[in-house]
């Protein structure tokens, strides 16, 4: 594990997936991650690229070189699965970097630099991630975030006592087809994001709740008895998805994402994927997660 502190908190990160582990607040001891040791996600806060969610047919069609190469694609991208590089490493701040070896080539044909950053000041954690296409074809990829914040911050494991706080606007609500239970239905309900979202198990029994189009971004993790949680804000990113699993696991999942799970009737080419982010010949370009432990 790499650590990174500050006088206000202790960071751990895995070079596996790049992937955030721990996150504790030195004056209360509380653990704001959830450590993946229980319960059937195994997983703390996973990276997602170069695409997010379920694949429609598990194949992505590119166009490369004036012709077409359909290569296969796992769920969430392959980041996540992968040893990253440590290129730096100081008290304050780490620096991992994913590029391409034999395995991804099989799976996705650009010449790329994925860089995952983390940076602390004061009681704020920047996550951030960095995209350079090194290649000289247009780069298409998703890029997105997947952290589960730890329900315990009054040592109270019971998860309807947590909620989210946004801020109302309105907002595009998708849901899981249910005629498959995979992938999204093309459809969505226009909604207003309420000021105070109460957890419960119930709500998420189909899945993720992906909401497009919210502006303010900024959501809060808070408890109705205590004055500790957590504030969440993303850059970059037009889509939030919420999700948490349904057995005894008491976490919260947000997911910012610059993409977007398959649709139902989704076309298998890349350039026709619902939020598709694409990178010119050497281009970078960059998506931050700012949050604040308190």
């Amino acid at each position: 594990m790499i650590k990174i502190e500050n006088d206000k908190l202790v960071v751990l990160i895995s070079k596996s997936g790049a992937e955030l582990k721990s996150v504790i607040r030195k004056d209360n001891e509380i653990q704001y991650i959830w450590p993946g040791t229980s319960g059937s996600f195994k997983k703390s806060a996973p990276n997602l690229f170069p695409f997010i969610g379920n694949i429609a047919n598990g194949k992505i069609d590119y166009p490369i070189g004036g012709k077409r190469m359909v290569l296969p694609m796992t769920k969430h991208g392959f980041a996540r699965d992968l040893e990253f590089k440590l290129l730096e490493s100081s008290e304050t701040k780490a620096i991992f970097e994913l590029t391409p070896n034999e395995y991804t080539k099989e799976k996705y044909p650009y010449i790329f630099s994925f860089k995952v950053i983390y940076k602390l000041e004061e009681d704020i954690l920047t996550h951030e991630y960095v995209v350079e296409n090194k290649d000289t074809e247009t780069m298409y990829y998703h890029i997105g975030g997947h952290t589960a914040f730890y329900c315990n911050f009054n040592r109270d494991l019971n998860f309807e006592n947590y909620y989210l706080e946004f801020e109302k606007e309105e907002c595009h609500l998708y849901k899981i087809d249910e005629r498959n239970n995979s992938f999204l239905s093309d459809r969505f309900e226009v909604i207003q994001t309420p000021k105070k979202f109460t957890l419960s198990k119930e709500s998420f029994e189909k899945d993720a709740l992906v909401f497009d189009g919210i502006q303010n971004r900024i959501v809060n993790i808070k408890h109705s008895e205590s004055k500790h949680g957590v504030e969440f804000r993303f850059e970059k990113f037009p889509v939030l998805a919420l999700w948490t699993n349904t057995d005894s696991s008491e976490f919260i999942c947000l997911e910012p994402w610059a993409g977007i799970t398959d649709f139902t009737e989704n076309s298998s080419r890349v350039e026709d994927k619902k939020n598709i982010q694409t990178l010119n010949s050497f281009e970078v370009k960059s998506y931050s997660q700012i949050i604040r432990f308190y």
